[in-house]
């Protein structure tokens, strides 16, 4: 199986709770290279273009604010099956419903503040590699 990169970020929530080193720590436990991080604090412009695709539902305009609220870590990482994977050691949206173990069920506070970010498709994880690292990021 080929090498696949994905996007995942550690949200305001967990930031400000100092969880990147326990989150980054079980990502590589399961395998996952960090191939590219910067922390940064995201522009309205920036989450609004990232979260596009709910636009149109009542909970975009809260869920632009939260992301822009604070810093977060960008990162692209890379393994085997990376998305698949790292949506599985991640956990459901809500951590109240998310497996025990993963990050979510772990660090997670709500379904907004659920601590992280990780791709749901090849097709967004190219997308969204792409909008914060370019497309030089995405080169297997």
């Amino acid at each position: 199986m080929a090498l696949e990169r994905t996007l995942f970020i550690v949200k305001p929530d967990a930031v400000e709770r100092s969880l990147i080193g326990k989150i980054l720590a079980h990502v590589e436990e399961n395998g996952f290279r960090l191939v590219e991080a910067r922390l940064t604090r995201l522009q309205r412009e920036e989450a609004q273009t990232f979260y596009a695709e709910h636009q149109a539902r009542p909970f975009f305009g809260e869920l632009v604010e939260y992301m822009t609220s604070g810093p977060v870590l960008l990162t692209c990482l890379e393994r085997e099956d990376a998305v698949g994977t790292l949506r599985e050691i991640v956990g459901a949206t809500d951590p109240a419903q998310a497996a025990p173990g993963t990050i979510r069920a772990l660090f997670g506070r709500s379904k907004q503040m659920n601590s992280v970010h990780a791709s749901d498709s090849a097709a967004s994880s190219d997308r969204e590699v792409k909008l914060f690292f370019g497309v030089a990021a995405l080169s297997r």
